[in-house]
């Protein structure tokens, strides 16, 4: 967590300069990795239950 607040930090300044399309592309990638993590760890869960 510590480190998702260090990159957060670090992020915050470019946001204030790129424009609001870069900003939602960013969003939207940030969402899609999210998600993918999230279904990726559900499955070596299942996995580890099954095995």
């Amino acid at each position: 967590m510590e480190i998702l607040q260090q990159c957060l930090t670090q992020i915050s300044p470019a946001w204030y300069q790129s424009n609001s399309n870069e900003l939602v592309s960013f969003g939207i990638f940030f969402v899609a990795m999210w998600l993918i993590a999230i279904v990726i760890d559900a499955t070596l869960q299942k996995i580890q239950q099954e095995g």
